[in-house]
């Protein structure tokens, strides 16, 4: 399969047939934008999927114009252009309370999970309904406290994953190529100040700097896990790649198929 970072907590799963499951797309409408828009074209085409999950109802997490299905590679009916998918979801939770639903569904034979902007660690309840999937893709917290990186440490410790991939980020075309955090947050301020809508939904761009701290906390956590930075926007991955090693692999994208609002 061929794994794709849109941005944020989007990105496109393409199975070897080449069907495709878009996660989380965002709204970057105007009153909406937190600085990347969303790809209007995909390799040469008008941007298409067969599938789209959306976590939650919020603007980063859920968005959908109306044409996708139309520019998707075709299917057919009666045909099974995902075997054994098995798609199922359940119910996690925001620090404030808000639902999220983890997706979780095979592809490729290949079991995968997408924890949108869960924040609490998981309970037995919730675990045994996820099980034990091959690939997460999680979010680092939002918050500047390094602390609360325990708790994603000990979900993935029960999740028990083969392959990591951070998620609710932005990645930049210029984006340094630094781990100083100073250095980060002085640019994502500037991003953000060039790049998102400062509406009354947000509070000005103060309120975007949680999206550095997440990018903050997953360099760190990639370190942690031994990780790989990517410098390109998609990865194949298959069961050879994840049965390589006994530890489970990571992977931080630092390039995002979106573009920001200035290029």
């Amino acid at each position: 399969m061929q794994i794709y970072f849109l941005g944020l907590s989007s990105f496109l799963i393409e199975n070897t047939q080449g069907f495709r499951i878009l996660i989380d797309p965002f709204n970057d409408s105007p009153e909406w934008s937190l600085g990347p828009t969303f790809p209007k074209e995909f390799q040469g085409k008008p941007f298409g999927a067969n599938l789209v999950l959306s976590s939650e109802p919020d603007a980063d997490h859920s968005y959908s114009p109306g044409d996708w299905l139309q520019f998707a590679p075709e299917t057919k009916p009666n045909s099974n252009p995902f075997p054994n998918l098995d798609l199922r979801g359940t119910v996690i939770y925001e620090w404030n309370g808000d639902l999220n639903i983890a997706w979780h569904y095979t592809i490729d034979g290949i079991r995968l999970a997408h924890f949108a902007d869960n924040a609490h660690l998981l309970t037995d309840e919730q675990l045994s309904k996820i099980g034990t999937p091959d690939i997460i893709f999680i979010s680092p917290p939002k918050t500047e406290n390094k602390e609360a990186n325990e708790v994603v440490r000990q979900n993935i410790a029960r999740l028990k994953p083969k392959c990591i991939f951070w998620a609710h980020h932005i990645a930049p075309s210029d984006l340094p190529e630094t781990s100083d955090s100073e250095t980060l947050r002085m640019y994502f301020a500037n991003y953000f100040r060039m790049n998102a809508n400062t509406s009354k939904h947000y509070q000005g761009e103060k309120s975007f700097m949680e999206l550095c701290y997440v990018f903050e906390h997953a360099i760190l956590l990639n370190q942690e896990y031994g990780g790989v930075e990517l410098n390109v926007t998609q990865i194949e991955i298959s069961q050879t790649t994840l049965n390589q090693t006994n530890k489970p692999h990571a992977f931080l994208f630092r390039k995002m198929v979106s573009k920001s609002t200035t290029e």
